[in-house]
């Protein structure tokens, strides 16, 4: 990603509430979950946000742990057939009360709906089906002591059809629309998906060659409109200057091992059922490999 298309991008990141601002200092020293689909288990977006969070804050802590699941919906839909009929999507809630319990997090980001909708045309049932879903997160999260849930609203179905044909994309967009409408105290609303349409109408080049889990540049574009959202101002950086930074090497280092440690703690169903296992030394050595960061920070 050059350095034309970053400034491009962070121009057009919109962030329409005026609360964006103070939302760094929410997220300072607190246990922060990143809930999602395969999109935030990949985690390439949940590397960035960290690695620019602890190089432009060096002063600050932050504690993240990331806690994507594939295919996972928040409606507790499935398609016909999903996975070839080996398994249907997961539904957060399964796992979510686990998780609260053992990792008690302070603030919550979610990022879901490219699931939800299960590739089919907007229709009420289920669209109902994706607010309720919304809803009982936040409510379980307040009723869990979470202090800030922040709506990450779906990145974008990355296609281009002709006039007449079923775009995906526009359930995406409804299901976006609806989030930013929403007026919860305690929870704030980022609007990727709206940034990522504006940025991808603007270039040739896919950000998601699979149409579903964007690449390098579109985990990139996450990351950049999670900060703008948060008030953190990110240089115009080169991608794959990024990726050569032993801070980013170690911060994807991070993100990796915790989730997968984490993940299993917790315990999850998709294709199998992975029962709760002990963490063992999984936070001692979480807290050697953030040393080895703060090293790095302070150079």
């Amino acid at each position: 990603m050059n350095s034309k298309l970053v400034s491009f991008i962070l121009m057009s990141l919109t962030c329409p509430l005026a609360w964006a601002g103070s939302l760094l200092d929410s997220i300072v020293g607190k246990r922060t979950v990143f809930l999602g689909d395969s999109i935030t288990q990949a985690g390439t977006y949940v590397s960035f946000t960290s690695y620019y969070l602890q190089r432009l804050h060096p002063e600050k802590n932050f504690d993240v742990y990331p806690l994507g699941l594939s295919s996972e919906t928040l409606s507790g839909l499935s398609e016909k057939g999903h996975a070839g009929g080996r398994f249907p999507r997961p539904c957060l809630f399964e796992r979510l009360g686990r998780l609260m319990e053992k990792v008690e997090p302070e603030v919550v980001f979610a990022c879901y709906g490219i699931n939800c909708g299960i590739y089919k045309p907007l229709d009420d049932e289920r669209f109902a089906a994706f607010k309720a879903g919304v809803e009982r997160l936040i409510k379980d999260c307040k009723a869990a002591g979470v202090e800030q849930v922040i709506i990450v609203t779906p990145p974008i179905y990355d296609t281009t059809v002709k006039d007449g044909e079923f775009n995906y994309d526009q359930v995406m967009t409804a299901y976006a629309a609806w989030e930013t409408s929403l007026k919860v105290e305690g929870v704030h609303v980022i609007d990727l998906h709206s940034a990522m349409r504006k940025a991808r109408d603007a270039r040739t080049e896919v950000f998601s060659r699979d149409r579903v889990h964007p690449g390098k540049e579109g985990h990139l574009f996450m990351a950049m409109s999670i900060l703008k959202g948060l008030g953190v101002k990110v240089p115009a950086d080169d991608l794959a200057k990024i990726q050569q930074d032993p801070l980013f090497k170690k911060v994807d280092h991070l993100r990796s091992y915790r989730s997968k440690q984490w993940m299993r703690h917790i315990g999850y169903n998709r294709e199998r059922l992975v029962k709760p296992q002990i963490l063992g030394e999984t936070k001692s050595e979480v807290v050697k490999i953030q040393i080895e960061i703060d090293a790095l920070r302070k150079k």
